[in-house]
C-alpha cells in the first residue's frame, strides 16, 4: 500500500479521489513538484518548495499551508511509505468548480495531493557510467515553461517520441533551431572547457538541479555562461549532459544518429555528477 496525503487526510493512494469538476482535470489548472530522496536524504527540498510557491503565485493559486507544513507532510509520507530512494510528488490544483467555466471563481479550495514513488537510483547511476541517447523534437509546449504546470501534453508527446526511438530523453528546439531544454530536464553543452546552458526566461524552467550545479561549476572555477545555443552547437559540442531532479547530472552520448565527441561520457560531466552526489 502507498499512502497518499490528500486535502488533510492520509489514505491509500488507490482510494484517494478528486472530483471530475477539478480544474486540474478540466483545464490543467495546477502545478506540481518532484523532490528526489536519495539514500534516505531529501535532495534540495528547500529549492523545490520555494519554486512550488513561486509557481502557485504566478497562477494566483492560494493555499492554506505554509512551506514548513508542506515539508513536514512530505517527510511524513516518506516515513509512512518507507521511502529510501525515490521521489515525493506534490500536485496542487485550483480546486473544484461547477459549472465548468474558463474563468475561475473566487474562493475555490485547492486540491493538494502528496505521495511517493520508489526509484532505483542504482540503475540511473549505471546509465550515467555509460551515458544515454536522445532525440531532437520541436518545442511545441505553451510559452510559459517557467511555471511548473501540470499542462504536460507537449512534454509527454516529446518523451514518447524519444521512447519510440529507444532513447532516454527528447531535446527540444524552437523555431529558430535553438535548444530550449529537455522534455523533463535542463540541457547543457561543454565546448572548449566552457559549460553552457540556456538563460533563464519564460521558455525554460528554473531547474533546481541546474541551479545547484551552477554553484558547483563556479566553485570549481570552471568557465560558465548562460546563452542560447543551436542544434549545430549541440552536435559539435565536446560534451553534452542533462540535469534533473531524478537524473542528477546525466551524460548524453548521442543525439539521434549523431555521436557526441567520441560517443563516451565526458570527464568533466562525470566529475560534476560526482560532485553533485557528494553534496547530497
Amino acid at each position: 500500500m502507498t499512502t497518499c496525503y490528500i486535502n488533510g487526510n492520509y489514505r491509500d493512494i488507490l482510494e484517494s479521489k478528486v472530483s471530475i469538476t477539478d480544474r486540474g482535470f478540466q483545464f490543467s489548472d495546477g502545478i506540481y513538484e518532484v523532490i528526489a530522496v536519495y539514500e534516505n536524504r531529501f535532495v534540495d527540498i528547500d529549492l523545490h518548495l520555494n519554486r512550488l510557491i513561486k509557481s502557485l503565485n504566478k497562477l494566483k493559486i492560494k493555499i492554506n499551508l505554509k512551506v514548513n507544513q508542506i515539508e513536514n507532510i512530505s517527510k511524513k509520507i516518506k516515513k509512512l511509505n518507507n521511502l529510501n530512494n525515490g521521489i515525493i510528488y506534490i500536485q496542487i490544483t485550483r480546486g473544484d468548480q461547477h459549472p465548468r467555466d474558463h474563468k475561475f471563481q473566487k474562493g475555490l479550495k485547492p486540491n493538494i495531493i502528496i505521495y511517493s514513488i520508489p526509484k532505483d537510483f542504482k540503475k540511473i547511476n549505471s546509465k550515467a557510467k555509460r551515458g544515454v541517447t536522445t532525440s531532437l523534437y520541436p518545442d511545441i509546449r505553451w510559452l510559459r515553461s517557467d511555471i511548473k504546470s501540470i499542462s504536460l501534453l507537449g512534454n509527454s508527446m516529446a518523451a514518447n517520441y524519444a521512447k519510440e526511438k529507444k532513447n532516454h530523453e527528447a531535446i527540444l528546439y524552437d523555431k529558430k533551431n535553438y535548444i530550449t531544454e529537455g522534455n523533463s530536464s535542463s540541457i547543457w553543452i561543454i565546448k572548449n572547457n566552457k559549460c553552457i546552458t540556456h538563460p533563464l526566461n519564460y521558455r525554460i524552467l528554473k531547474g533546481c538541479t541546474r541551479h545547484k550545479l551552477i554553484s558547483i561549476v563556479k566553485r570549481k572555477k570552471l568557465k560558465f555562461v548562460e546563452k542560447k545555443f543551436s542544434i549545430k552547437a549541440l552536435l559539435s559540442a565536446d560534451e553534452v549532459f542533462m540535469t534533473s531532479a531524478t537524473n542528477f547530472v546525466m551524460p548524453i552520448i548521442k543525439v539521434d544518429k549523431h555521436k557526441i565527441s567520441d560517443g563516451k561520457p565526458g570527464q568533466i560531466t562525470l566529475h560534476l555528477r560526482d560532485e553533485f552526489i557528494n553534496q547530497i
